[in-house]
């Protein structure tokens, strides 16, 4: 007899340690490098004053009060994003088509997280991937709109930095980063590029004729 209660205590204790184990495990939020972790539900005051329903976490680990706490996940992996523009007009009227290539993220820096906790909380990945397309694609025609044809094509370093000094404000507003753009292609419909390459290659072949007529000459 004093065995089976001895036994029975023991595994009512046993049973009442791995419950305590498994709620303490559930209360328990771990934040992955790639990521950043959102708990809301209870109220906080910021640094600089501004309140706030919800506390983030960047690595390592906290605990969350149950029933009040609720966890969510922000994604921060960096992902290439292909942005295009046809028929954007470029100073003096001509439509160019515009295709590059931008790498961008959600931000996990003060204060452009707080941005992306209360814009793209909760969406999905591809979703808050599209909003960073459209607007990119949108500051690409803008940039476009202040440039001649001449000066989008021949100097593309220039145009990316104008580009990324267009975007950087809009996008942190919405909680992104943008780690790198490159313009990979700008062509139009209507011909005029190539025309302005064939002009310029027959100036250059021109002037080395006249060159080399000198040279001779001599």
């Amino acid at each position: 007899m004093d065995t089976a209660i001895i036994g029975t205590v023991g595994a009512v204790l046993l049973g009442v340690i791995l419950g305590l184990f498994i709620a303490v495990k559930t209360l328990i939020v771990i934040c992955l490098p790639n990521e950043m972790v959102v708990i809301t539900g209870r109220r906080r005051l910021t640094a600089d004053g501004r309140e706030i329903g919800y506390r983030i976490l960047r690595g390592g680990r906290t605990l969350r009060i149950p029933l009040i706490e609720r966890v969510s996940r922000i994604d921060l992996r960096t992902i290439p994003i292909e942005v295009a523009v046809r028929n954007a007009y470029s100073l003096g009227g001509i439509p160019l088509l515009v295709q590059g290539i931008a790498n961008v993220k959600v931000s996990g820096r003060d204060p452009t997280s707080h941005n992306a906790v209360e814009r793209l909380l909760d969406k999905p990945f591809d979703e808050v991937m599209q909003i960073a397309k459209d607007t990119l694609e949108g500051n690409l025609r803008g940039v476009v709109a202040t440039l001649t044809p001449e000066e989008v094509n021949e100097d593309r370093l220039k145009f990316a930095s104008s580009l990324i000094e267009e975007a950087d404000s809009d996008l942190a507003a919405l909680g992104l980063q943008l780690d790198t753009l490159k313009i990979q292609n700008v062509s139009d419909d209507a011909g005029y590029l190539d025309s302005i390459g064939r002009r310029k290659t027959a100036e250059v072949l021109a002037q080395a004729r006249t060159a080399e007529a000198s040279r001779k000459s001599e």
